[in-house]
């Protein structure tokens, strides 16, 4: 039972990331994103700062929302919790895992440097 107040912090803390990623409050999250591409990649001016939070918050309201919701059924019906919450948690993992890959080799937030010749 004590889990289940633990996933539901972790959900919620996940939601109320997304909701400040809309109004763009955590820049430090983008400034990790242009210092790493900027250390890959040469000729990288910046990254679209809007485009980046709006995919950031979507990436955390994916992960954050279905922990929240599984943690407050697990609170309600604790068999349902033991029984299904772990597949719910491993799908969870594994979509956001592949949104934040997807996320750190796409191309399209960076706007490049024009090189004249």
């Amino acid at each position: 039972m004590e889990i289940t107040y633990i996933y539901l912090i972790a959900g919620i803390v996940l939601s109320v990331l997304g909701v400040l990623m809309i109004f763009g409050q955590p820049s430090i999250l983008l400034a990790r994103y242009e210092w790493f591409h900027k250390s890959i990649r040469k000729n990288m001016k910046s990254a679209e700062r809007k485009k980046l939070s709006k995919y950031y918050s979507i990436m955390f309201f994916v992960t954050g929302v279905p922990i929240t919701i599984g943690a407050i059924i697990g609170l309600a019906v604790p068999d349902i919790f033991e029984s299904y919450y772990l597949w719910l948690l491993l799908g969870v993992f594994v979509v956001g895992m592949s949104i934040m890959l997807y996320f750190n080799i796409s191309k399209r937030f960076i706007i490049y440097e024009e090189i004249i010749e």
